[in-house]
């Protein structure tokens, strides 16, 4: 029975500190380091270093594979979405390349089935009605 209420508890606990934490929806965009990710939107910039406004180095396509090097403190928020930069390495022709990229354009997930590469990320976020507090929430959305 304790460890009932001890799981219940922790539950809770992360409910509540997700609700004051909009940086990450469900902790969707947080990547771990010395991890592989994909990048999932078209052309997605690699900058020299983080943020928005410093010099762009590359372009990485849909589909490259990168590694996660390490998470950056500085979050940029893109409509409702906000995610960190992260300092990544990727394979250009012969090349180990370093640069920094925006960890909402990464994919949330991906698999492999039969020799084809399926690629999960969020295309938009909507606003929802929460029927039972009647208040507006975000809600995002899956491609």
């Amino acid at each position: 029975m304790k460890t009932l209420w001890t799981a219940l508890f922790l539950l809770m606990l992360q409910f509540f500190t997700a609700q004051e934490n909009e940086v990450y929806a469900d902790g969707i965009f947080g990547f771990e380091e010395n991890k592989t990710q994909k990048i999932f939107t078209d052309w997605t910039r690699v900058r020299l270093y983080p943020g928005v406004n410093t010099q762009i180095v590359d372009s990485l396509q849909t589909n490259q594979q990168v590694v996660i090097l390490k998470k950056e403190e500085t979050v940029l928020k893109l409509g409702e979405r906000a995610a960190n930069w992260y300092k990544i390495s990727y394979q250009k022709g012969e090349n180990i390349l370093e640069g920094y990229i925006w960890g909402g354009n990464l994919c949330v997930g991906y698999r492999n089935k039969n020799g084809y590469d399926f690629l999960f990320g969020l295309s938009k976020t909507i606003d929802r009605k929460n029927k039972e507090s009647n208040e507006t929430e975000k809600q995002n959305m899956p491609e």
